[in-house]
């Protein structure tokens, strides 16, 4: 069967679906976005940070082996969440090379659940012959208990989340099926649950919320592992801390915004993530908040500037004024500067 058709199905089943239920047939279903397509790159639908610029994960993978360095110093797991093609591990390994301790200390495990990806991520690998990586498609906690370190870019945005608004009562987005106009359309309906009107009160002053169940349990998990196993995670994405008072659920195909409703399961769904959220999730597992910035506070605190400079070195014309224009692209207020945060805990 078709997304299309599953979700008609479904409706037909329920009378509608809310949001989040909407998104996990579009995205994860059989046949999802996210399970058959290649989804990154210039001639895909979007382009993430390590496919900008190679100074991304080179500037990431100094942070890790300064981690590394100071507080484990020996085997350790790492493992990244939704790897996409490998261009980020491949710029971490590559820079890896400058310290070969941790380079020989490391066992990579890449989470992903997309067979297409993992044959790219393979062949990519294959051309700088690194060959201690393990595939799998969900984190377990109950594996191992070397100190590890996880990271994470552009991975939980793409959580299913439910939607809800504020008028003098909150109402929840649903979704049903005009079978006579052969069309998809909202309807709302009236939270009554007790504790789900509780959950809804921090949001009282923006009168609209976006909840990913979903997303907090799985971050519940990274922080698990990392509690049981000692470590560090970095999360990288776009999102907030402040609540924002407008939704912010997106779709992108072929680089252009569309509707929910349109291209099914053949196009990528998003949503900012809740980093306040995910810092209550840390301190509820008793972890430490190293640090909450903007991308652009991050990279230039790690030397993105410099590793500028040094590609910059020698180099004229198109060479010299692309770097800089993608190093713009990293740190601009009005691109992915600002709206990009990164989250790292630790428990050591």
């Amino acid at each position: 069967m078709k997304i299309k058709e599953i979700i008609i199905s479904e409706i037909a089943k329920k009378g509608s679906i809310d949001v989040s239920q909407f998104m996990e047939f579009c995205l994860s279903g059989n046949n999802g976005y996210y399970i058959k397509n290649e989804v990154i790159g210039k001639k895909n639908d979007f382009i993430t940070a390590p496919e900008i610029s190679q100074m991304f994960g080179e500037v990431l993978g100094a942070f890790l082996i300064n981690f590394w360095n100071e507080n484990i110093n020996n085997e350790f797991n790492l493992i990244e969440l939704g790897p996409g093609t490998g261009t980020l591990i491949i710029d971490i390994l590559r820079t890896a090379n400058i310290n070969k301790n941790f380079l020989n200390a490391i066992n990579l495990t890449l989470i992903e659940k997309n067979e297409t990806l993992i044959i790219k991520q393979k062949n990519n690998l294959s051309n700088i012959n690194f060959q201690r990586v393990n595939w799998i498609k969900e984190l377990d906690i109950k594996k191992n208990n070397r100190p590890s370190i996880i990271y994470s870019n552009e991975f939980f945005d793409c959580f299913p989340i439910r939607q809800f608004y504020k008028k003098n009562k909150w109402y929840e987005k649903y979704i049903k099926y005009n079978e006579a106009k052969k069309i998809f359309n909202f309807i709302s309906e009236e939270v009554k649950n007790v504790d789900l009107l509780k959950n809804l009160e921090k949001f009282n002053h923006v009168k609209v919320a976006e909840i990913s169940d979903s997303r907090k349990k799985y971050f519940d998990l990274v922080c698990k592992y990392i509690k049981k196993n000692s470590g560090i995670c970095i999360t990288i994405d776009y999102g907030y801390k402040n609540l924002p008072n407008n939704f912010t659920l997106q779709t992108i195909y072929n680089h252009k915004k569309t509707h929910l409703f349109e291209n099914l399961g053949n196009q990528d769904i998003t949503a900012y993530v809740n980093f306040d959220d995910l810092i209550h999730i840390a301190y509820k597992n008793e972890l430490k908040i190293d640090l909450f910035c903007n991308q652009k506070d991050f990279l230039i605190g790690c030397g993105l500037k410099k590793r500028k400079e040094e590609l910059q070195k020698n180099k004229s014309g198109k060479t010299y004024k692309k770097i800089e224009l993608d190093y713009e692209r990293l740190i601009n207020k009005f691109q992915m500067g600002e709206i990009f945060k990164v989250l790292v805990i630790s428990c050591l």
